[in-house]
């Protein structure tokens, strides 16, 4: 198990965040940029002093600042690979030697993740000669072989196409579950992050404002904060409540027993896909949803249904107004996912 409570002091704001990942379960971290995920990884790998906190992996102390005595094990002791979005390479060895640079020297598995990355034809080539999204490949790969206790990923797919994403995703997932190692990544997309975790925490300004499964974040987000994050795009004032609308919980006309019926008139509509992103103006308050057929022309009343919407106070501006959640810093077991 990898479980941490790090404190960083930054100019703008304070990371501070505790997590207990179990081994072989994964966590995604996601928020906006500048928020404080990376900064989470680099305390963990241990290039980022601490001013508060802790680490341990496998129940060994790898870091401890604050009181008492300091503990800090090198980097190159921990156990811990840390991916980022710059592949590092050793530019004097060539493909093959980079990936078997500390690795556990199997060549069946080699071979695997090789073809699985599709860069057999690359064994033989230095780095120099390499497109960025090769390099990136060729990093992952000595990655997954390195020998290591926890991995933690950073945007590791920076420069891939589309088409290599989900394969990739699907090739780590299984890395770690057969090693049974924890793993954490870092996104910026939440598609991504969703596809790749057991538990999805979202991060804002050093803070972990939720962590559960995707699915339970995104359709039961803790506060209006974690709620804009994760995707939702309209905010309806309804008595002492906001009702936050997700563009995919939408359906047209009024359904009452599914949901909170909003009328209001078109005001936007864009293709998007096979089908049309639709704005609605709902009292004042823009309403996006998304329809497979073009509703009415702008400017014509119509109504909708937010389907089984979260709703949050209203009786302030501050966007995460309902609280912080109670946050469950808990793996999950193996056998439950």
């Amino acid at each position: 198990m990898l479980a941490f409570d790090v404190e960083v002091r930054r100019r703008r704001f304070t990371v501070a965040v505790a997590l207990e990942v179990a081994d072989g379960e994964r966590i995604a971290l996601f928020g906006p940029s500048g928020s404080g995920k990376t900064t989470v990884l680099e305390a963990v790998a241990g290039l980022q002093p601490l001013d508060r906190g802790h680490v341990t992996l496998g129940g060994r102390l790898l870091t401890r600042s604050g009181a008492g005595r300091t503990v800090h094990v090198p980097l190159w002791e921990r156990g811990i690979v840390l991916l980022r979005q710059d592949a590092a390479l050793f530019p004097h060895l060539d493909v093959r030697a980079n990936l078997t640079y500390a690795g556990d020297g199997d060549p069946a598995r080699l071979a695997h993740l090789v073809d699985r990355l599709e860069i057999g034809g690359l064994l033989r080539v230095h780095p120099g000669e390499l497109s960025g999204g090769q390099a990136q490949r060729v990093a992952l790969g000595r990655a997954l072989l390195s020998r290591h206790g926890a991995l933690l990923l950073d945007e590791p797919y920076v420069g891939l196409d589309g088409r290599l994403r989900p394969a990739l995703t699907a090739l780590v997932r299984a890395e770690l579950a057969a090693r049974s190692i924890p793993g954490i990544l870092v996104a910026h997309e939440l598609t991504e992050a969703q596809s790749f975790a057991d538990r999805l925490g979202i991060v804002d300004r050093g803070r972990l404002l939720q962590v559960a499964s995707p699915h339970e974040v995104v359709r039961h987000p803790a506060t209006r904060r974690v709620a804009e994050l994760v995707g939702y795009l309209g905010f309806v004032r309804s008595g002492d409540r906001v009702v936050a609308v997700h563009p995919e919980r939408v359906r047209p006309g009024s359904w009452p027993d599914l949901g909170v019926v909003l009328a209001g008139r078109t005001v936007g509509l864009r293709p998007a896909g096979a089908g049309y992103e639709v704005t609605l103006d709902v009292d004042g308050a823009p309403v996006v949803y998304r329809v497979d057929e073009a509703p009415p022309t702008a400017g014509a009343p119509c109504e909708v249904t937010a389907l089984d919407p979260p709703r949050f106070p209203a009786s302030s501006g501050d966007p995460n107004a309902s609280g912080e959640p109670p946050v469950d810093l808990r793996p999950i077991a193996p056998g439950a996912r």
